[in-house]
């Protein structure tokens, strides 16, 4: 049968070098021809496999269980596969490896108490228009096609337990930072736990002049005086791994990448940020945001 959560993403490696797949992950090699004419050896990307649900890789044949999407995408792993029967003898060629990512396990706003958003709210009041940029903005398109970047963050607070932090965040964003909801997509509990933020189909309110097509993953804690635990830096990767291939992602960054006045995530968290970005296929740094066309300024007209 086919899995709703279980997607599959191509990681295409440098010949000769070897990876560890991480704990769980089950991966697959087949060989790819080095001599293929120019565009046929390109990677699938993420959005191509977005439609299929469980692709069974056995013993060098692949079976596709899911859609007509998996169809497809198992034609073109297929016809790859095949062309790398006609790889001369000696010549190098590259290894590409599936990857099987699986949607963590999510605690839900209702079962972590979360509050209505608060449409009222000083700093976040109404629904976005172009006469109120600052407004509850729902997006209207493809996700796929909003976000580019994720961005980790550090809450700098802990209350003894994951749902209690979780709502204790929700509760300095919305009654004393005066937004309509808490700012985060994600929050990551110390025991690995995840939880539901915003909803994704919403912007967030997490990283300055920065919002618009950024997705906030936040660890609770304060890492610029301890450390992350093992089992939240596990569900992070895990997280970010789905997240980058649910939405297509581009880049990873921390809060302080894109704004200087601040230290967040931490510098107990900072350096997990490249093994994160390897992870998940993904550019380090900002160089994804696109700014909505509100925040650009318009050509002048040229003079008559």
């Amino acid at each position: 049968m086919c899995f709703p959560f279980l997607r599959e993403v191509l990681l295409p490696l440098r010949p000769n070098v070897m990876i560890e797949p991480a704990r769980g992950v089950e991966v697959t090699g087949y060989k790819q021809n080095s001599m293929q004419k120019p565009g046929a050896n390109k990677r699938m990307n993420r959005r191509d496999f977005l439609g299929v649900a469980g692709l069974a890789v056995t013993g060098g044949s692949i079976t596709c269980l899911g859609s007509v999407l998996g169809y497809l995408s198992l034609r073109y792993i297929t016809d790859q596969t095949n062309a790398s029967d006609t790889t001369p003898s000696g010549s190098e060629s590259q290894v590409t490896l599936v990857k099987r990512i699986n949607r963590p396990p999510i605690t839900t706003r209702a079962q972590w108490g979360a509050r209505a958003p608060n449409h009222a709210a000083l700093n976040e009041a109404g629904f976005y228009n172009t006469d109120n940029v600052e407004g509850w903005r729902i997006y209207d398109a493809d996700l796929r096609e909003v976000y580019r970047t994720v961005v980790v963050h550090h809450a700098a607070l802990y209350e003894g337990d994951d749902p209690g932090t979780m709502r204790a965040i929700q509760n300095k964003h919305m009654d004393d930072r005066k937004w309509a909801d808490i700012g985060y997509h994600y929050g990551v509990g110390r025991t690995g736990q995840v939880f539901a933020g915003r909803d994704l189909n919403v912007r967030g309110t997490h990283v300055e002049t920065y919002n618009t097509g950024s997705v906030g993953v936040v660890l609770f804690g304060d890492f610029e005086k301890e450390t992350p635990t093992a089992e939240q830096i596990a569900a992070t990767r895990q997280l970010i791994d789905w997240l980058a291939l649910r939405l297509d992602l581009t880049h990873l960054a921390g809060h302080r990448d894109f704004n200087d006045f601040t230290v967040c995530p931490g510098a107990n968290l900072y350096p997990y940020l490249p093994s994160f970005a390897e992870s998940a296929g993904l550019e380090l740094g900002t160089g994804g945001y696109v700014p909505p066309p509100e925040q650009l300024t318009p050509n002048p007209s040229p003079e008559s």
